[in-house]
């Protein structure tokens, strides 16, 4: 099997994933008011991609894949 890296330009804004249900959230990871019948709660991301497909990814996930930047047009090694 062969290796590879792929680099894609995202946009992602922290959510909870509900008993499967996506839920946006601020930057803390929390809702105003989370249901009363809420089961299984993650915390991650939902991740917009270039062709316009959505997903969750996990929170550490997310984090040890994505660097956040500042200006988009710009990538450095910093």
């Amino acid at each position: 099997m062969k290796h590879y890296i792929g680099v894609k330009l995202i946009t992602a804004s922290p959510a909870l994933r509900i008993d499967g249900v996506l839920h946006e959230t601020d930057e803390k990871f929390t809702l105003p008011a989370l249901p009363d019948t809420a089961g299984n709660i993650e915390e991650g991301y939902k991740v917009v991609y270039p062709d316009g497909y959505t997903s969750f990814s996990p929170r550490k996930v997310f984090e040890d894949a994505y660097y956040p930047l500042e200006d988009p047009t710009k990538i450095s090694d910093e």
